[in-house]
Formats: C-alpha cells, structure tokens, sequence
C-alpha cells in the first residue's frame, strides 16, 4: 500500500500516516496550504478505496479519510498491538526452531523460510543477510553437512545472499539425486544377470 499511495505522490503516504490536516469548518476561510491538504487527502482516500477489493472496500467503505482506512486495514489484517506481538512471538519461535523437513526438497524448505521471514518483516522485525543465511545452513539435515562445511569455508557467510545459497543447495540437490539415480539403475543391472 505505501508503495502504491507513495509512487503517486510520497505526500500522499505522510497523510495516511499522519491523518488530514485540520480544515476550518468555513470553506470559504481555507488557506491556499488548506486546500492542498485537503486534496491531498481526498487523493490518498481515493487511491486507497481504488486499491482494495471488494472485501476489503466493504470493510472499510464508511471510512472518510486515508488516515481512518489504514487503521482499519492494520487492526483487520496485523491485528490490536497485542495480537501483534503474539505473532511476532510466535514467528519467532518458528524462525529459531526451523528444520528442513524429512522429504522436503531445497525449494519447498526455501519456501517455508521465506513465509516465515516476509511474515515476520510485514510485522517488522528483520534479519541481515548473514543471519539468514546461517539459519538456512543450520536447519539442514545432517546429510548435508559435507554441502554445509564446504560453503562455509568457501564463502564469507555474511556477504552471501540468501538466493544465491539456495541456488547453490538446490544444485547440490539435484547432483544427489542424479547420483543416485545412477546406482540405482546400476544395481537393477547387476541384478538382472
């Protein structure tokens, strides 16, 4: 949202954060500085109702400023402060206890992380890089150890970017099992004399 209200015009998101400007109740007593807020907010608003769907215009259809429709948006989708921060608690508690599952592939595993992360970034709390990176290494399987070893002496674990170590796991990923469809079909030869 603040992209697309910001990208119009950044004013534009300073008044849904902030809220309109108090207008005098006499039109006619408006400053020049009056009615350029007082557009400004009706542009916010609009642009706002025109970025919604039909379920979320109809949550917040009586609402009368830019201001009114982000608090409303806020409290339905992150919820009151304390819903919040019990998210955040439990986002956490998924970020520090996360595992590749067994059966999981490299980009299922990724996918799973990245959930939890935008889910925790979206409530405000952000990790670098590098700890990323170390969580995603960490969570693996002690088969991968060997795969694991090798990056961190290869690569400066705080510089790497996390798309290019699932990249590089999901190559790893693929040779394995490439492998071991090869001595699969040598057994299943061996087998057959």
């Amino acid at each position: 949202m603040e992209l697309f209200v910001g990208s119009t015009d950044p004013k534009l998101w300073a008044t849904v954060i902030k809220g309109p400007h108090e207008l005098k109740t006499d039109q006619e007593k408006w400053t020049d500085e009056d009615f350029e807020k007082h557009q400004q907010n009706c542009k916010a608003t609009n642009l706002m109702y025109c970025s919604l769907g039909p379920e979320e215009y109809h949550k917040v259809s009586g609402c009368k400023t830019a201001k009114e429709i982000w608090d409303k948006l806020q409290v339905t989708y992150e919820g009151t402060s304390q819903v919040k921060i019990s998210r955040i608690n439990i986002l956490k508690t998924e970020f520090e206890t996360f595992k590749m599952n067994d059966g999981e592939s490299i980009r299922e595993m990724s996918e799973r992380f990245t959930n939890i992360v935008n889910s925790l970034e979206n409530l405000g709390v952000s990790y670098d890089s590098g700890d990323l990176v170390r969580k995603i290494l960490w969570s693996l399987p002690k088969k991968w150890d060997p795969k694991v070893t090798a990056i961190e002496e290869a690569k400066n674990l705080s510089t790497l970017d996390v798309d290019e170590l699932i990249g590089s796991l999901a190559t790893y990923e693929e040779k394995i099992k490439r492998e071991s469809g090869e001595e699969q079909k040598k057994e299943k030869r061996g087998d057959s004399f």
